[in-house]
């Protein structure tokens, strides 16, 4: 999202982006206003920039500027945004997400897969950290204005449950449990095949993938290189060519999980980047998926669910844990 303007509060993300500040800094100055517009808008492309500008919907320093104009570190930049360039909210006025438990200091909710929890790179509107400001949100209404802040995270495709803040003491203290890895985090997956032993615990240590040609892909090491992991695992049940696992991570390494145990043989179904060729996760990202990808995925999301959270309250002084059900689709891939 564009950097705020110092002073501004928490935007409301239930109102359209139709309107936002910004101050240049080190990283800005010296360039030319669309260049400077390009970092701030990285989810337009440069020539609906310049539509922009042209367009008169960009002041510097108030006064209306070209493309050409140049950033000096301190100018303020303002940007309306009319209304047909405005990011999609795919959400309506009613909140749809399932709720697993709401009062005064959290609200936590059963995420389904496919939505993301915030915004991020061109993926601006529509998560779910919009919904939520949509429900709690009274900008004009100070007393009854709620500002709901994330106390983790979990992948787009990862379904299950998510804790969200809804008072500022509470999700300080409750973030420092998680930052403290106080947290219980307990995971359902469904994988290819069936683990051997049933249970156990997986230590391969993890890195950047030295050899893939998808940047974001690590790798399983056992030579004592990268960052330890620790993932504990059980099996719950099995049909032969899939399983049910239930997975505790002790530490929380990017992709834990699932290269965990892509590492002991038995990738997540759907996963796009372990335990599949490469190229299935560049035609994803490509937005054209092959049907032989598609085969061979058999679930279009990495069937990964966030079955159980448990930490500790810190008003009432007990341990606070909630659980989402199996979603339907991982479920299936069971009764095959």
């Amino acid at each position: 999202m564009p950097s705020r303007f110092p002073g501004q509060g928490p935007r409301d993300l239930s109102k359209p982006l139709d309107r936002f500040e910004v101050l240049a800094d080190e990283r800005h100055d010296g360039l030319r206003l669309d260049q400077a517009l390009a970092l701030f808008l990285h989810w337009r492309s440069r020539t609906s920039i310049h539509r922009l500008i042209r367009g008169g919907f960009v002041e510097l320093e108030g006064r209306r500027a070209r493309k050409s104009s140049p950033i000096r570190m301190g100018d303020r930049i303002v940007v309306h945004v009319p209304p047909e360039a405005q990011p999609d909210d795919v959400y309506g006025d009613e909140f749809d997400i399932p709720i697993l438990h709401e009062d005064r200091h959290l609200v936590v909710v059963d995420k389904p897969a496919g939505i993301a929890v915030h915004p991020a790179g061109r993926r601006i509107a529509g998560t779910l950290i919009h919904a939520l400001h949509k429900r709690y949100r009274r900008p004009n209404d100070p007393a009854h204005d709620i500002v709901p802040k994330l106390l983790h995270r979990i992948d787009r495709e990862t379904s299950g449950v998510l804790a969200i803040g809804l008072d500022e003491r509470f999700h300080g203290a409750v973030r420092r449990q998680f930052e403290e890895r106080e947290v219980k985090k307990v995971y359902q997956a469904v994988v290819h095949g069936r683990p051997d032993p049933g249970d156990g615990l997986i230590e391969f240590s993890i890195g950047p993938h030295r050899t893939s040609e998808v940047r974001l892909k690590v790798e399983a090491r056992s030579d004592g290189s990268g960052l330890s992991a620790r993932t504990h695992y059980r099996t719950l049940r099995s049909n032969g060519r899939f399983s049910l696992v239930e997975l505790h991570p002790e530490t929380g390494r990017t992709h834990q999980i699932r290269v965990h145990m892509e590492a002991i043989g038995c990738p997540l179904v759907g996963d796009k980047i372990y335990g599949v060729p490469d190229s299935v996760f560049l035609e994803n990202l490509d937005g054209q998926l092959s049907d032989a990808s598609r085969e061979l995925l058999i679930l279009d999301r990495h069937a990964l669910h966030a079955q159980r959270l448990t930490f500790l309250h810190p008003f009432a002084e007990v341990e606070w844990s909630f659980e989402a059900p199996l979603p339907a689709d991982m479920a299936a891939l069971l009764d095959v």
